[in-house]
């Protein structure tokens, strides 16, 4: 966690704008633009990947690209969860055994929870062995920021279409879930790096069923493209006040 932003109020209000732009970006480009989630998990991923090469080779230490491969890995995991839990669209059927896995809501939430309880563990030990690579332990973070997301999608779908909770109910509920992270690491009943992944894997199922509830007509069904444009807006003034209050500290 040496590499990260300033980890503060504004930072986890990004994070949740984020993991909510990935769940309408995702959405929008998966559905709206027929990619269909196998060729749009698979845009979105080399993309992802892509920029994690540069900021592993050619050094991008900016916080714009940390923000960028947050979105990107938002993106690809909304994509990635709905090619794991949902039935083809019609671009996913040419794609053979690539084609979605169809697993459902609660079977593909417990497949990605399992994968991500995985690359944490593996991302833990890393992080302990002084002599491991950073390289690896840097690889792991940002694939554990993929599944995180894609655990989102899945256990977001969950909460808003098969539980009496909803899209509104179950972001309520997460909401105060959170809440209790934030108390037990306050009275030190849970140390930083348990603290932050717990409320990171909370945030994107808050941003899906947010974004579920924004966008769609079981909630204010403002569209993918507006709520788009409403996040991005915020994004901007907290990301760019951010900036400016770092600068005039540093003056």
């Amino acid at each position: 966690m040496n590499n990260l932003p300033k980890i503060n109020y504004k930072y986890w209000s990004m994070i949740l704008l984020c993991t909510t732009m990935g769940e309408l970006i995702g959405n929008l480009l998966s559905r709206n633009f027929q990619l269909g989630y196998t060729l749009g998990a698979i845009i979105d991923i080399c993309i992802f990947s892509f920029f994690i090469f540069g900021v592993l080779f050619f050094k991008f230490k900016n916080d714009f690209f940390y923000w960028l491969l947050i979105l990107m890995g938002n993106i690809g995991g909304t994509n990635l969860a709905d090619w794991v839990t949902l039935e083809p669209l019609d671009n996913d059927k040419k794609w053979g055994l690539l084609k979605p896995l169809q697993l459902g809501t609660t079977t593909g939430s417990l497949a990605v929870l399992g994968t991500l309880f995985l690359v944490l563990f593996l991302w833990k030990i890393t992080n302990r062995e002084q002599n491991q690579s950073k390289l690896l332990n840097t690889i792991l973070y940002w694939f554990a920021i993929l599944i995180s997301s894609t655990f989102g999608t899945t256990s977001g779908d969950f909460i808003t279409n098969d539980t009496p909770l909803g899209a509104l109910g179950g972001s309520i509920f997460l909401i105060f879930l959170l809440a209790i992270v934030y108390l037990l690491f306050k009275y030190k009943k849970l140390n930083q790096g348990s603290c932050y992944w717990l409320a990171l894997v909370l945030m994107h199922p808050i941003g899906a069923t947010i974004g579920n509830y924004v966008s769609k007509p079981i909630g204010l069904n403002l569209g993918n493209i507006y709520t788009n444009l409403v996040m991005i807006i915020l994004f901007a003034i907290i990301y760019l006040q951010n900036k400016y209050s770092l600068s005039k500290a540093a003056i």
